[in-house]
């Protein structure tokens, strides 16, 4: 016996102000995919019956669009999860689908139901509700930012954030802010300017807000970091992926007629959405791209000053975090971030979400200007956090993710390639992870160390002034003595040929068995036992886990490999591995 559908509800969708407790029974009696020309995804016009009426309803977002191109058909049989009305053109209202789920798949329709013209049916009026919070500032008392003044918009004004697109034209979202960013200034040939962004989220998603110059002027004082608001009348566009790393396909940009006004707060518009990502992950996650990441910070090291390629004064703090996968990766902080961290915190939960992963020096993450920086926050995850690290966390063995200056970092746990294979896989996109157990037959000698900055992670090459004088550039400082650092291209052979690989200073201080202070002695003292030091490990084999990437110099476009992560083979291992393959064949 088919289900029964809701009969009237196509009515009803018209009729009521509120569909928030609205979920009937419906039936898909035609349906076709339409362009989204402002973004990448997909919506669906679709007959929508209840067997008493149908009317052309839209399904907007991935979850719908997902289900209408795969296991949805002509005649399936659904629930209305989530849906609202939206005035279109010249004030038509349209049936907004953003959720449903199937019940069942019919091979005809249910009915003879009749075509329904929204036009024609009277929507019920909502009784007002009086504000009794006043806002927040004589600004928006005054009504200069265009609010609703006096008034609580009603639960049917309100729109989950993830049915916004740029089709609408009206409406209202009652989101909490969860960040704010400084004000960033501009100059260019057309002109200056300032900005600013913000991060929106309620129960159902998150949005990207941004005001230029005037919107900063009448907004950026009265908007507070973790306040609820109503907002309405935005323009919404494509989101930019370069500058945003928030989960929405679009993103809201401020205008005069911008409306933000201060709600009351509720526990159901979340602090802010996080998604985490554990350490000992990151090492699979490409890099610059974002994660949501938390730890307990074990060490904290002090604000240094560096000197950017473009001549800009930059401060930085870097921080070590550990959380339960049993792995610490480095965070770096910049600017007010790095400068207002309170460092004489013992051992805080750490938590940044939109962390950007980078595989310098194995694997790193930093807070961007789009990221969200939080210090033992008062969540659920944060305290177990804590309470874990504090029971038995601090007495755990700890992968390093992070590795000095171009490697060294990171696990072995990557896929097993020869050269030959490894080299097939590498694209402009991205570049290929892989390990090797491969055998040095060669050794570069000449320029593979070098006498680098003594401050904490400079590693820049210095340059001698004087007796016991040695300048860094990059710091713009001279220091009295300097570190020695290897850098070294070396060969390596597999089954399938022979390539070279450049090696850092801890994946070189692994394959030469001594550490880089010890080289530089020896150089010093002896040249010939320096000598025999970088022959040592000829014809040995080592176990690698090796970046291959394509690199262009001079119109050139080859392959450069550098050495991650160095050790001796494990023998068993490899034999288990190898037995594995044979078996397959």
């Amino acid at each position: 016996m088919p289900t029964k559908l809701t009969e009237g509800a196509i009515r009803r969708f018209f009729e009521m102000t509120d569909l928030s407790g609205f979920h009937p029974i419906c039936q898909i009696n035609a349906s076709r995919i339409t362009a989204d020309p402002s973004s990448d995804s997909q919506r669906y016009k679709v007959l929508l019956s209840d067997g008493m009426y149908v009317t052309t309803s839209i399904f907007i977002g991935e979850e719908c669009a997902n289900k209408l191109k795969g296991e949805v058909q002509k005649f399936a049989v659904i629930r209305v999860d989530n849906s609202h009305i939206q005035r279109v053109n010249e004030g038509r209202k349209a049936l907004i689908i953003v959720g449903f789920t199937v019940l069942e798949q019919l091979d005809a329709k249910i009915g003879e139901p009749t075509k329904l013209d929204p036009a024609t049916v009277k929507e019920e009026v909502p009784a007002p509700t009086h504000n009794n919070n006043n806002m927040t500032s004589p600004q928006m008392r005054n009504g200069s930012t265009g609010g609703l003044v006096g008034m609580t918009p009603s639960a049917s004004q309100v729109q989950p954030i993830t049915s916004l697109n740029p089709y609408q034209n009206k409406w209202l979202i009652k989101a909490r802010v969860s960040k704010k960013s400084d004000i960033r200034t501009w100059s260019n040939a057309r002109g200056e300017g300032k900005l600013f962004s913000m991060e929106l989220c309620d129960e159902s998603g998150e949005i990207r807000c941004t005001g230029f110059t005037e919107a900063v002027d009448r907004f950026y004082n009265v908007v507070e970091q973790g306040k609820v608001y109503y907002i309405s009348r935005c323009n919404l566009k494509t989101a930019n992926k370069q500058y945003t790393n928030v989960k929405n396909d679009y993103e809201m940009q401020m205008t005069n007629d911008t409306s933000i006004v201060r709600a009351e707060d509720d526990d159901s518009v979340p602090e802010v959405r996080m998604n985490y990502t554990q350490i000992a992950d990151i090492d699979k996650v490409e890099p610059n791209a974002f994660v949501d990441i938390a730890g307990v910070a074990t060490q904290i090291s002090e604000v240094t000053n560096i000197t950017s390629k473009a001549g800009k004064e930059l401060t930085k703090r870097e921080i070590k975090i550990q959380d339960k996968s049993g792995a610490a990766i480095n965070l770096t902080l910049w600017g007010n971030d790095a400068i207002n961290f309170d460092n004489s915190l013992p051992e805080p939960v750490v938590a940044v979400k939109g962390a950007k992963v980078s595989d310098f020096g194995g694997r790193t993450v930093s807070v961007s200007f789009n990221s969200t920086l939080m210090v033992n926050p008062d969540t659920q995850h944060s305290h177990e956090l804590k309470g874990w690290y504090m029971k038995e966390g601090r007495n755990q063995d700890v992968r390093q993710m992070t590795g000095s200056q171009g490697g060294g970092g990171g696990s072995m746990e990557t896929a097993v390639k020869s050269f030959v294979d490894a080299k097939a896989s590498i694209s402009e996109a991205k570049p290929e992870y892989f390990s090797n157990t491969c055998v040095l037959t060669f050794l570069k000698k000449d320029n593979c160390m070098y006498k680098a900055c003594p401050s904490a992670d400079c590693n820049k090459k210095v340059t001698q002034e004087g007796e016991s004088e040695y300048r860094c550039e990059k710091c713009n400082r001279s220091y009295p003595n300097f570190d020695h650092r290897l850098m070294m291209n070396a060969k390596f052979a597999d089954a399938s040929g022979v390539e070279w690989i450049t090696l850092f200073q801890e994946s070189a201080e692994k394959l030469l068995g001594k550490t880089s202070s010890e080289l530089g002695a020896l150089k010093e003292s002896d040249e010939e036992a320096y000598e025999r030091a970088l022959d040592t490990p000829l014809f040995d084999k080592f176990t690698m886990k090796i970046r291959g990437k394509l690199e262009t110099w001079n119109d050139e476009t080859r392959i450069r490999m550098s050495a991650l992560h160095v050790e001796q083979p494990d023998v068993i291992k490899e034999c288990e591995r190898l037995l594995s393959e044979i078996s397959m064949f």
